[in-house]
């Protein structure tokens, strides 16, 4: 066999591989973590929109059905409560618009559970798209690399083969 036709085939297998599909499909969430002494709150922004998980700080207990709002650029938005996930959803697509735009994002929250309140703050991080293609990319190059090394390694292997006698 041609190596250059088995090096093509090796090529085109490892970037038909799962893994190779499944570093395309995988790119880092926009996320945002904000703690105090007594509740923590982790959000997440996706298609849905923002959502967020919360509980006390010192048990890890979750914090079901309070009242939380969350500010950012001057703009505040209410968190509804979704008890069949028991998390909280903001789904407003006109508030949503400026946090989806790559770059850090300072939120504050407003948390009122029970007869307990606190205002907590932080960052909600959305990572550019180009950056998550450029990682594709390297990873394509360094598929390409290692199906050029296992060809080359088995065109050597052959022709030592041969050199020493043995049937092609």
């Amino acid at each position: 066999m041609n190596i250059h036709l088995l090096h093509g085939l090796l090529l085109a297998l490892l970037l038909s591989s799962p893994l190779a599909r499944a570093a395309e499909s995988v790119s880092p969430l926009p996320l945002v973590v904000a703690e105090s002494e007594a509740f923590e709150i982790v959000g997440r922004l996706d298609a849905d929109g923002l959502a967020f998980h919360v509980d006390r700080a010192p048990s890890n207990e979750p914090v079901l059905a309070a009242n939380l709002s969350v500010e950012a650029s001057g703009r505040e938005a209410a968190a509804r409560f979704r008890p069949e996930r028991g998390d909280y959803l903001i789904d407003d697509a006109g508030w949503l618009a400026a946090l989806r735009v790559p770059g850090g994002h300072p939120l504050s929250f407003t948390l009122l559970a029970g007869d307990d309140n606190d205002l907590l703050n932080g960052e909600l991080t959305v990572p550019d798209a180009a950056g998550g293609a450029r990682e594709q990319g390297r990873l394509a190059w360094w598929l390409a690399g290692a199906a050029l090394l296992a060809g080359g390694g088995f065109a050597i292997r052959r022709a030592r083969h041969r050199s020493e006698g043995g049937a092609a």
